[in-house]
């Protein structure tokens, strides 16, 4: 099985779905993230950095000491 991140920008199709191509080595079992791609806010950011603010910007909760933990890496 190749141990590897398939990455893909999709569009859903008329019954908002999604289909994925998977190369056959990759195996038969996934876990699947699915987050949705916004305009770029800020230019410039990278791979790691995209993630990371999506990442935060789907758990924004009113949890003080969540937020405080995700502030450190977005803002570092």
């Amino acid at each position: 099985m190749k141990q590897a991140v398939l990455r893909e920008t999709l569009c859903v199709d008329a019954n908002h779905q999604l289909h994925i191509n998977v190369p056959a080595d990759m195996g038969d079992e996934f876990e699947v993230i699915v987050l949705p791609v916004r305009a770029k806010v800020v230019e410039g950011l990278n791979d790691d950095d995209q993630f990371m603010l999506a990442a935060y910007s789907a758990v924004i909760e009113s949890n003080s000491e969540e937020d405080a933990v995700w502030e450190k890496y977005v803002r570092s």
